[in-house]
């Protein structure tokens, strides 16, 4: 399933499809919890609110599910 992570994926997209990725998630400063759940977020957002090199996130995940 390599490729299925884009930058409109969300974080709960990645949860339920790849459960084994969420510790890694977590590691990122995700929690869930609040008005603006960043479970919402897509992995633009993530990228952007977390500082994060888009690309580099999307290899990073893609890499841990292969």
């Amino acid at each position: 399933m390599a490729g299925m992570i884009d930058k409109e994926t969300t974080v709960a997209e990645i949860m339920q499809l790849y459960p084994e990725l969420t510790d890694l998630l977590m590691e990122m400063g995700l929690c869930g919890c609040g008005h603006d759940s960043s479970l919402r977020w897509t992995m633009a957002r993530l990228a952007r609110e977390k500082g994060l090199p888009l690309e580099a996130l999307l290899a990073k995940l893609e890499a841990a599910i292969s």
